[in-house]
């Protein structure tokens, strides 16, 4: 559980960061692709290492709250006014993601991803029995610029095992 902010990257620079509501969903996975390395010294051909010549991370989430601003980052869309969305008009925003734990038990975190391409994932569907959601992607990008020590994200652990406290009478 916890909370997920979303806030444009432009130019090197991150916006203010809003919070997007309820995210059921929010999965990251770390990628990398390598290149073999095999001795061919004797009859049979033996691998003898194995070294990383990409490496990267994706996140998909899904959002429940349909707001102007999900609906435009979803329709990669400019906003006109504060209602009308032109659709597939800003194709290139990159955005920064910050994700802050709150689980009810064990060490909670705080994500921060610097810069990602975000892209819908999947149909939005105008008529449902079900609760309507926003699916989406994202391809990690490098920002060695602002964070030469850690170019794609941090996680940062809180000192705490929980973020909310509950009382009882």
């Amino acid at each position: 559980k916890g909370i997920v902010s979303i806030a444009k990257w432009t130019n090197g620079v991150v916006g203010s960061y809003v919070d997007v509501g309820n995210c059921p969903k929010f999965e990251i996975e770390p990628t990398e692709k390598s290149l073999e390395h095999f001795a061919s010294r004797s009859a049979v051909r033996e691998q003898d290492a194995e070294i990383v010549i990409e490496s990267g991370y994706n996140v998909s989430f899904t959002l429940d709250e349909i707001s102007v601003e999900n609906m435009r980052m979803f329709l990669k869309a400019t906003l006109s006014g504060t209602r009308i969305l032109y659709a597939n008009q800003n194709i290139n925003q990159y955005y920064a993601i910050k994700f802050v734990s709150d689980n009810p038990t064990g060490k909670n975190a705080t994500w921060e991803f610097f810069k990602l391409k975000i892209t819908p994932q999947g149909a939005f569907s105008l008529i449902s029995e079900e609760f309507t959601v926003l699916n989406f992607s994202g391809k990690g990008m490098s920002d060695r610029t602002n964070h030469a020590e850690s170019p794609f994200f941090t996680t940062t652990f809180a000192s705490t095992t929980t973020t909310t406290t509950t009382t009882s009478a």
